[in-house]
């Protein structure tokens, strides 16, 4: 479907050639001048409203204004940038929002812009939701506290601010920024046209497909890669803070747009296993609110080809992980007027929205900045605690979420002249995910009387992930359940495999808690000593679930495991084209065609 905006006085002319031609034709808008006069809502006419407000659409002035009244009030967690000026001298205003703490030093970076098209009014209304969703839910949100002390988040509410500026005040539906005009001779003419497409104007196959070299049309890319103020100072800016994620907001057709969009069928390499299992989970959260659909895949296999994107080039030549096109809402000129999206929708489409951008920034907090907290943890604990031997596991999955510490101490007993502590150590049981058992050095003491004291120092890790795929792979505290629940998602399913069932005795443990321990001691799955650590959040307190053996004089036997054979078969011929078209993701895929997905089959 292509969306055509036709005058007056030409529209009994286009509907007579489309006659003609059999083509189909809806008229979606019949007055394009009465649709922009309803776009403002009833209450915005009847009593306007003076300064900035998240649901309706603002002037770049209040934006502005809104941005540095969230500076003075919350100093602490907001800081502006200046990173440029357009070419009308308008300030490129970046919001920096983070949290009070900082976990790794170094923190992840998150961008998102919005209106780099003049005319997408919807995006942003969207940019400066998020932005109140972060700063207002740091005190009040522990997810979204989280989220702030382990990253960085840049936001550019309009990237496009004269161009904004003039679809406000003169022509609603410009798209272009406003380069001055340049001038072209047309047979006994001259046509002068002014403007530049930002999101062609990006140094990726730039003046390919889907652009223009006409200074009149709509996609014209610019005389050359990043010749617009605006574009070159988004990469100068980027370039320095390089990102680990990368949004830039649009609208319209509710599609989640994946690199690369420059060509059909042209994908990155991490496109099956990061790119889109990260944008589905974040659509799925993002209709679990209002029930919204959007579509996920490239532009180019979506919609239309189109080189010199935004983030096309944040993926390609910035080699930002995770970087994506949001089309808002609305699905197509039938539902919301295309462009000319009511006022009323703008709190509905903030607030979906930010799920799924939340959804974005867990996973670059459990792929980059768990990973920095866990090295960290064990180079701090192994000069701390007893030596231990230890052998680094696989890196770890792309799914975890929620890593905290905990760190555990006792009360050190009194000194006792015959007592002789002697540190013991336990073989870890082998399993292909050492992040589910941490290690405990216990002091054991020699018993030289009834009211000796035992002491037990232990530190311990851990992680929501764990705690999630415990819940899924057992299913009571009598035994474990090893016909597991069928999951309706692959990534769910991947969680339990290899989830091995370390032996234990529930009679050798005490599940009492000690008045001195500073941590809650529950029943967990573990062996006598190796305990299963899995923290929650509860607010900005961290809480740890842990099973403490009984005090013992003597030393618990080593636990015997038994390492599971891998058998390399395929169970069909279609494995091989499977592994070609890169399924191997799927689970089920996984235990058909082990041979050809498992990477420890391949010689």
């Amino acid at each position: 479907m292509v969306d055509v905006s036709v005058s007056p006085n030409d529209a009994p002319i286009f509907v007579r050639d489309l006659t003609s031609k059999s083509l189909k034709y809806i008229v979606a808008i019949n007055d394009l001048d009465q649709a922009i006069q309803n776009e403002r809502s009833v209450s915005a006419f009847q009593h306007p409203v003076e300064g900035f407000s998240y649901d309706k659409y603002n002037s770049l002035s209040d934006i502005h204004d809104e941005l540095k009244r969230l500076k003075k009030e919350h100093p602490d967690l907001v800081t502006l940038i200046d990173i440029g000026a357009s070419h009308e001298n308008r300030t490129l205003l970046v919001i920096k929002i983070k949290g009070r703490q900082n976990v790794i030093g170094e923190k992840p970076a998150f961008w998102i812009d919005a209106g780099i098209h003049a005319r997408e009014w919807i995006a942003p209304a969207t940019a400066m939701y998020t932005v109140r969703q972060l700063v207002e839910g740091y005190d009040t949100d522990p997810q979204i506290h989280t989220l702030m002390d382990s990253v960085d988040f840049y936001i550019l509410p309009v990237m496009n601010p004269d161009g904004y500026e003039y679809s406000r005040l003169t022509n609603r539906m410009w798209r272009k920024n406003r380069r001055p005009a340049s001038c072209k001779r047309n047979h006994f003419h001259t046509i002068c046209c002014a403007g530049v497409d930002l999101n062609r104007n990006f140094d990726w196959f730039f003046g390919s497909r889907g652009t223009s070299n006409d200074p009149c049309h709509e996609t014209y890319h610019g005389p050359n890669a990043f010749s617009e103020p605006e574009s070159a100072a988004v990469r100068d800016f980027l370039e320095a803070h390089k990102p680990k994620a990368f949004i830039t907001l649009h609208s319209y057709s509710q599609m989640w747009l994946i690199p690369f969009g420059h060509r059909k069928r042209s994908y990155p390499q991490d496109y099956n296993t990061a790119l889109r299992p990260l944008a589905l989970r974040a659509t799925k959260a993002l209709y679990e609110l209002y029930g919204t659909k959007y579509q996920v895949g490239t532009g180019a296999d979506l919609m239309y080809e189109a080189a010199g994107g935004s983030h096309d080039w944040a993926k390609g030549s910035l080699k930002t992980p995770y970087a994506y096109l949001i089309e808002l809402r609305p699905k197509n000129t039938m539902f919301g007027n295309g462009f000319l999206l009511p006022e009323r929708e703008i709190p509905s489409t903030g607030l979906e929205t930010w799920e799924a951008i939340r959804v974005v920034a867990d996973e670059i907090v459990g792929q980059f900045v768990q990973p920095a907290i866990r090295n960290r943890v064990i180079a701090t604990s192994s000069s701390t605690t007893a030596t231990f031997t230890s052998t680094a596991g696989p890196s770890v999955s792309a799914e975890r979420r929620g890593y905290k510490i905990v760190e555990t101490t006792a009360v050190p007993p009194s000194p006792a002249p015959s007592t002789q502590a002697t540190p013991t150590t336990t073989i870890l049981p082998q399993t292909d995910k050492w992040t589910r058992w941490r290690p405990t050095t216990t002091m054991r003491t020699a018993e030289t009387s009834k009211s000796a004291n035992t002491l037990f120092p232990t530190t311990n890790y851990g992680s929501q992930y764990d705690q999630k795929r415990a819940d899924i792979c057992h299913a009571d505290d009598d035994g474990w359940d090893h016909n597991r629940q069928a999951r309706t998602d692959d990534s769910d399913g991947k969680q339990c495999d290899n989830y091995s069932n370390p032996a234990h005795n529930d009679n050798h443990y005490d599940y009492s808690t000690p008045n001195d321990s500073r941590v809650r001691l529950l029943r967990g799955r573990e062996t006598p000593t190796w305990k299963l650590v899995t923290p929650k959040v509860i607010g900005p307190s961290i809480s740890a679930e842990v099973r403490v053996p009984k005090t013992s004089t003597t030393s618990q036997p080593a636990v015997e495991t038994t390492t599971k054979l891998l058998q390399c078969v395929d169970y069909g011929s279609y494995c091989q084209l499977w592994g070609i078209l890169q399924l191997c993701d799927k689970r089920s895929v996984q235990k058909l065609c082990t041979k050809t997905c498992n990477p420890k089959c391949r010689i």
